[in-house]
């Protein structure tokens, strides 16, 4: 599984409510109530959802020796499938029309016939499903962070994340937030004092708006303008600006210094959305021309792979800057821990470390994207991908002298 072992993909939630000391009886009676079994009604969509150990699918005892990983509380989240294909009920329906028309000893069926068809085969394909001819399992890991009151889910599948959302609360009683870069951006500013200028904060522009460019309500996504999720992609572009203009040691607030390198891969999309998306594959993607064309031409950095060190650890991982979600989180494995237990308690403990580090970099960039020297430093941001632009301009501009 992803926290276990691997590369770990995950969305992080906020738990709303107190937080709690450690794993508890009550907290694992809960997770039996909702355990996954033949009891749990299916949705229209026949879709069951229920919570196992975590161990394997199909086990759904919990207790402290399988579900306590230090002060956390490990699980999964089963969810059961149980629909004919679409392809094979129709295919039932053209076997009772033909048997109908065989019996008639007609060219042509009814409409009425017709629709009896569609009923025999519908009527056939639940039989079938209600004897678990279709059934598809899937599980996905969750750990509970309790001192930290956050919770992982491994995917960032919209789909699952609110049936999580809701399987969550209807077992503990407790909402859960997402923690996207708006909702990060909103608690940070509570706690640092700067509230009024989160909520007057608005979208960045880097490079100046094409004449066709729309207004700003008209080219965020839905929500994303309430939300301040456009902080998130921002961030990038500020994390690319700072590590290859300052220093790619970046101090944090309250914590050591985080060294920053963009790897693997790149994705920019237009903040106008006048045009398409970039993607950018390679060792160092920041330095090519491609990239820096298309930072230049006015597309924002959505999506990147980076590698942080922080204290002699190393992390790689990819994120997606407005949700926050990450995906192929590779964290440093143990020296000393063989035990599988061990290995696992390590890893969980590297996960809590790099958000620590990931947290440590965004409140970096919000001390000063909510100060009032913002307009210096996007002044510099905006002088130096001007200065990207003239070196992409340079060696044609050589060309045409020769």
């Amino acid at each position: 599984m992803a926290f276990a072992n691997g590369a770990m993909t995950y969305k992080r939630f906020f738990v709303r409510g107190d937080l709690l000391d450690r794993v508890d009886e009550e907290l694992l009676e809960k997770l039996a109530v909702q355990a996954i079994d033949a009891k749990h009604e299916a949705t229209a969509d026949q879709t069951v959802c229920g919570w196992t150990t975590g161990d394997h699918i199909l086990d759904t005892r919990f207790d402290f020796a399988k579900n306590a990983v230090g002060d956390g509380l490990h699980f999964a989240m089963r969810t059961d499938t149980n629909k004919a294909p679409a392809d094979l009920v129709r295919s039932y329906q053209r076997q009772a029309e033909a048997a109908m028309l065989e019996a008639s000893g007609r060219e042509f069926l009814s409409k009425p016939e017709r629709r009896e068809a569609r009923e025999q085969a519908r009527s056939r394909a639940a039989d079938e499903a209600r004897a678990g001819a279709f059934r598809r399992m899937k599980q996905v890991p969750v750990f509970w962070d309790l001192p930290r009151n956050n919770v992982y889910l491994g995917t960032g599948a919209s789909s699952t994340v609110d049936q999580f959302m809701l399987l969550f609360h209807r077992t503990f009683g407790r909402g859960l937030v997402p923690a996207s870069a708006g909702e990060v951006a909103a608690r940070w500013a509570v706690r640092s004092g700067e509230a009024s200028a989160f909520d007057n904060c608005r979208p960045a522009h880097f490079v100046n708006p094409p004449a066709a460019a729309e207004p700003d309500d008209e080219i965020l996504n839905p929500g994303e303008g309430q939300s301040r999720d456009f902080l998130g992609t921002e961030w990038l572009t500020w994390l690319w600006y700072t590590a290859q203009i300052e220093s790619p040691e970046i101090p944090v607030p309250h914590g050591p210094a985080v060294t920053v390198l963009f790897e693997r891969t790149l994705q920019l999309e237009c903040a106008f959305r006048l045009s398409g998306s970039t993607t950018v594959t390679a060792d160092g993607p920041t330095r090519l021309p491609e990239a820096t064309a298309a930072l230049a031409s006015g597309k924002r950095p959505v999506r990147a792979g980076i590698q942080v060190a922080v204290q002699g650890d190393v992390y790689g991982f990819s994120v997606r800057g407005d949700g926050m979600n990450f995906s192929g989180l590779r964290v440093p494995q143990p020296e000393e821990a063989t035990h599988p237990r061990a290995v696992f308690e390590s890893r969980l403990e590297h996960l809590r470390h790099f958000m620590e580090a990931v947290d440590g970099l965004y409140a970096a960039f919000l001390k000063r994207r909510l100060s009032t020297k913002w307009p210096q430093l996007l002044g510099a941001i905006r002088h130096w991908i001007a200065g990207l632009e003239s070196e992409e301009a340079s060696p044609t501009e050589l060309g045409v002298a020769s």
